[in-house]
């Protein structure tokens, strides 16, 4: 579990500014999963920050952090490579 950004960190400001402009805040393109925690952290959406993707192969889950879909296992970076 995640603990929220206090007002007197650095990163506050994202945080800031997410929550006062909705325009600024990261849009979901997945379905979220109980056992990802970027997915689970109200935080990340708010910060505008990368949000896990859905798999170009299969649709599954990408977490924000990673290129190896969860669900297949393939790499999205090898579907760039195709086009």
């Amino acid at each position: 579990m995640s603990i929220p950004l206090k007002p007197d960190d650095p990163a506050y400001w994202m945080l800031q500014e997410g929550l006062n402009d909705p325009s600024k805040r990261s849009k979901r393109h997945v379905l979220p999963r109980d056992d990802c925690y970027i997915c689970q952290d109200p935080e990340f959406e708010l910060m505008g920050l990368p949000l896990c993707r859905a798999c170009p192969y299969c649709s599954g889950h990408i977490p924000a952090d990673d290129s190896i879909c969860d669900d297949c296992g393939k790499d999205e970076r090898d579907k760039e490579g195709e086009a």
